[in-house]
């Protein structure tokens, strides 16, 4: 019996899948896994690149950036080739600004500070006018008269007074 062994006709890579983890907006001092995964036969070999950049960052399927910083934000590439031919994928990378503690409580200092301040300058404020509108209603050196009623004699004499006016000038 005769065995043959077919193999499939050799192929230029396709356009390889890129992808990103843990995600494409990075944490500054985070790690960061680039993958590159692609059809070819045979193999293809991948090697990535850093936009503006010449040589390779890293040559296989996979891109390891330990403690990401600002400079390792922008375009990069991976490049999938074999003998029948080459095939470019790009992904871009940027880090998400992350505020550390002491700027988080400088910030809230920051605002708070002034309000605090205004309360102390409120509470002045308002004491020095009623102290100004109680001065100048009373004088301490002014004698105040005092005016007593007695039970209401008064008010009925007073009203016999206007009722007798009235008689008057009818």
């Amino acid at each position: 019996m005769l065995n043959l062994f077919v193999f499939p006709p050799p192929d230029a890579p396709q356009l390889p899948f890129v992808s990103v983890s843990p995600s494409a907006e990075i944490v500054e001092g985070s790690s960061v896994n680039l993958t590159c995964s692609g059809d070819a036969n045979p193999a293809a070999n991948y090697t990535w690149y850093k936009e503006n950049e010449d040589s390779p960052k890293a040559v296989g399927p996979v891109f390891n950036i330990t403690d990401f910083r600002a400079e390792h934000s922008g375009n990069y590439s991976c490049e999938a080739q074999n003998i029948m031919g080459r095939q470019n994928s790009t992904l871009h990378l940027s880090i998400v600004s992350v505020l550390d503690k002491s700027t988080v409580i400088m910030n809230i200092i920051r605002l708070t500070l002034p309000a605090v301040m205004l309360i102390p300058l409120l509470l002045l404020t308002l004491w020095s006018r009623k102290k100004k509108t109680l001065s100048s209603t009373c004088d301490p050196n002014e004698r105040v008269e005092v005016i007593e009623l007695d039970s209401g004699v008064e008010y009925e004499n007073v009203s016999a007074v206007a009722a007798a006016q009235a008689e008057d000038m009818v």
